[in-house]
């Protein structure tokens, strides 16, 4: 990453302007600033990495895409963001950061002055967050869905706008035993927080695959062991910490009692629930969720879209 000093800012802003405002292309940028036509490319990025430059698509558009349209039409779903991949399938990194800038956008149709967001602790959704700019988050407030989102807390800090209106759960998302869970579920600042929550506007949620190396295992809530036992008794994906299965209907498992969130069950019953999942080794999770009506709209990417059209 070009990391420009305060020497090269003005340079870094320059080629911006020309390139991006002005409509010049790289080869006049660089004969107007006295560079080569590498050092013009390694400007731009660098102002796109730093936020000097940020590329937003309307995703009005990428939902009016045929495969998205299709997808749509075949899933029931209120709206499928589809996001375009031209080399073929992504390292899962950089599909994380694509359906979350595809998240971020869909996101701004819902924010305003008093509207609440409800969050998951999923990677693309933190990815998401950081994506906003002030501007979009003026008067908003984030709330999480479920306890501990410290697994995201380091993605977050880039972006302190969210981190000042972000209401977390003080409570982990899985606690010692069943009695330790209902407790900390009649304290009023853990009730205050789920209630809040329950009355999002929109509802941004991730889902992990029951399968070896999954969201919950990267993010250390979970292991490839436990994961394999969970998909023995029929659980094909996670959301907020529940496990179900692939009609959709939550799953009992060791978590299920000692679990601080807002339910599956309760999802179903909430409007503008947004799921992002990027990936193919997500699409039987993708399916549950979608049968059993715990999301509204989803954002994936083009090659998962793919694979939940066929059979």
């Amino acid at each position: 990453m070009l990391t420009p000093t305060p020497n090269d800012l003005d340079l870094v802003v320059r080629a911006a302007w020309l390139y991006y405002e002005d409509g010049l292309t790289q080869a006049q940028v660089a004969k107007r600033l006295f560079v080569s036509r590498q050092t013009v490319g390694r400007l731009l990025e660098a102002a796109r990495q730093h936020g000097i430059v940020r590329i937003e698509m309307d995703t009005q558009y990428l939902a009016a895409m045929q495969l998205a349209t299709q997808l749509k039409d075949a899933s029931g779903l209120s709206d499928v963001i589809v996001v375009p991949t031209a080399e073929g399938r992504l390292s899962r990194e950089r599909t994380n950061e694509r359906v979350a800038a595809a998240l971020a956008a869909y996101a701004r149709r819902h924010l305003h002055p008093g509207a609440v967001v409800g969050v998951s602790w999923g990677d693309s959704v933190a990815r998401a967050l950081v994506e906003l700019s002030e501007e979009h988050i003026e008067g908003v407030q984030f709330v999480a869905c479920a306890g501990e989102l410290s697994g995201i807390d380091e993605v977050l800090t880039r972006s302190p706008g969210v981190m000042r209106r972000l209401r977390t759960v003080p409570a982990p998302l899985l606690v010692s035993s069943a009695s330790m869970a209902q407790a900390l579920a009649q304290e009023n600042a853990v009730r205050e927080v789920l209630d809040l929550a329950r009355s999002a506007v929109v509802t941004l949620t991730g889902m992990g695959s029951a399968t070896p190396g999954g969201s919950a295992v990267l993010a250390g809530v979970t292991t490839d062991d436990e994961v394999a036992e969970f998909a023995a008794r029929g659980a094909v994906g996670d959301m907020l910490g529940e496990w179900y299965d692939a009609n959709g209907r939550v799953v009992e498992t060791s978590w299920s009692e000692r679990r601080i969130g807002v339910g599956l069950d309760e999802l179903r019953g909430m409007s503008n629930v947004v799921g992002v999942a990027g990936g193919v080794e997500k699409v039987a999770a993708i399916r549950g969720a979608v049968r059993g009506g715990l999301i509204d709209a989803l954002v994936t990417d083009e090659p998962t879209a793919q694979a939940l059209l066929g059979p």
